[in-house]
């Protein structure tokens, strides 16, 4: 099977970005190494196995919309799933209220 030119520059770019997100998420590689040894594929849930990519991120803090990963990279959250959507992340309001029930 003959390889078209267009299809050998998506493949380029999609490995120079691979190597791009790897190389500035050093503590989500290490972190997720270290989860393979007790997780199935190293995460949790069995559909997080079709992410693109070899490994996820891993967020450190979340706040309203914005997540900050352990490598320090800041997201806004366009995929805001459960709780998250309807509230943000750690609306002060929930916050309080766990807080005072702990």
């Amino acid at each position: 099977m003959t390889i078209s030119p267009s299809e050998e520059r998506v493949r380029t770019l999609l490995e120079r970005e691979e190597a791009r997100f790897e190389d500035a998420h050093p503590r989500s590689r290490e972190i997720h190494e270290a989860a393979e040894r007790d997780l199935l594929s190293g995460v949790p849930m069995n559909w997080m196995t079709r992410w693109p990519g070899r490994f996820p991120v891993y967020v450190h803090t979340a706040q309203g919309s914005e997540v900050v990963d352990v490598d320090g990279i800041t997201y806004v959250d366009l995929c805001l799933g459960d709780t998250g959507a309807m509230f943000g992340h750690s609306p002060p309001a929930s916050v309080a209220a766990i807080t005072a029930q702990l």
